[in-house]
């Protein structure tokens, strides 16, 4: 579970090695120890553990400083599991004053109740002129996805699988172009796709801010819609959303809560879209118009093997498609969920050398499986460069 005690073992495993330094896109930028995963792991122990620090606001804000893209993970030969360890550090903290309270309103009266597209659009409106959202928190969509879409699309064809479809946030709220593109691709490939009514969010952005009841709440929620659902799998279309569901999910329950069993099995039964399509063998019915396009790797990729190789394998051949690499496709982009509109100095930064990384290709589309990601990077390309989409987009013919 993501309480602190639970992580002092691997929190004193600790090397020492470097090696997370050359990982974290913080450090990258700013070449401080402090804002470093091993300065952040030292600090976790100082304050939390050892209490030779008092965990005071100091301390809240430099563990914020972090975007969770679990890169440190990835390479620490010791195996620890650093982003969980910040989560957990996170959820210590959370009841500190000044900790992300707006954040807080809107993942439990937003996310995890699913508003409706106009609701959510007064209720930032109001928030901007409170001062307390950003001018340019990103543009809501005319209306939200699942207001709309079919509860069922049938295969067309045989049927070859059927599956429930987990809509992130991002695809309800921000790109429903994604789930269109989603619920024509899978039928036209004799996928049958069950949209369940009743879901919310997958709880990352509550478990971000340490808020655990508002994660758990989603995470029963997740339970109480997809587990009695006869299906083959459980498909989402973000990879942050999938990341949550897989991997941190069970660790949100208490270890004696008999859910858990439930929620276990569950969790290995979803798959990232494309990874699905990939697994299934299927290829591109229709060529493309032609199209150069590059990929950039999203950060929320270690849940699953197939994640950041499916697109790269159903795009290559599919006919029109003309495939280039950037330089550092898994770089991360400075998104981080809603990292970049907390701290932006350095969001920015970082999301320049991405820039500078997806122009250098001269491809015409850019595709990601994460709508921060995919928000953040048209942003700064706007009208000049690439489009940004999902690879199942150009997989349903919307081409740029």
């Amino acid at each position: 579970m993501y309480a602190i005690d639970d992580f002092v073992g691997a929190i004193r495993h600790c090397l020492q090695c470097n090696f997370c330094l050359s990982a974290c896109p913080i450090y990258r930028e700013e070449l401080v120890e402090a804002h470093a995963p091993r300065g952040r792991l030292n600090l976790v122990e100082a304050a939390l553990v050892d209490q030779r620090v008092a965990p005071n606001e100091k301390v809240r804000r430099r563990l914020d400083r972090c975007l969770l893209c679990a890169s440190c993970a990835r390479v620490c030969p010791g195996g620890i599991p650093l982003d969980d360890v910040f989560l957990a550090a996170r959820v210590e903290l959370s009841g500190k004053p000044g900790a992300g309270l707006t954040e807080r309103f809107v993942v439990r009266q937003v996310l995890n109740r699913r508003v409706t597209s106009s609701l959510l659009k007064r209720s930032l409106s109001l928030a901007r002129r409170l001062g307390l959202a950003p001018s340019d928190i990103p543009r809501v969509a005319s209306s939200s996805f699942t207001r709309r879409a079919p509860r069922e699309a049938a295969p067309r064809g045989p049927t070859a699988a059927r599956v429930a479809y987990f809509v992130g946030c991002g695809t309800e709220y921000l790109f429903p172009d994604t789930g269109e593109a989603l619920l024509r691709v899978l039928p036209d490939h004799g996928i049958a796709v069950v949209v369940p009514e009743g879901q919310t969010c997958c709880g990352l952005p509550a478990l971000a801010l340490g808020d655990l009841d508002a994660t758990r709440e989603a995470i029963e929620v997740f339970l109480a819609v997809f587990a009695a659902l006869e299906v083959d799998a459980v498909v989402t279309d973000c990879t942050s959303c999938g990341h949550m569901l897989r991997q941190k999910a069970p660790y949100v329950l208490p270890p004696d809560d008999p859910r858990l069993k439930q929620l276990r099995a569950l969790s290995e039964k979803i798959f990232e879209v494309t990874e699905f399509l990939e697994r299934l063998g299927v290829q591109r019915k229709h060529p493309l118009p032609d199209v150069k396009v590059t990929y950039h790797v999203p950060c929320h990729r270690g849940w699953s093997e197939g994640v950041a190789a499916a697109p790269r394998r159903l795009l290559a051949q599919a006919t029109g498609v003309r495939w280039t690499e950037m330089r550092e496709p898994e770089s991360c982009c400075g998104a981080g969920g809603y990292f970049f509109l907390r701290h932006r100095d350095v969001a920015e930064r970082i999301r320049r050398r991405k820039i500078e990384d997806i122009l250098a290709t001269k491809a015409d589309v850019v595709v990601t499986q994460c709508p921060a990601c995919r928000y953040y990077l048209q942003q700064a390309l706007a009208d000049e460069g690439p489009r940004v989409l999902h690879p199942v987009a150009l997989l349903a013919g919307m081409g740029p």
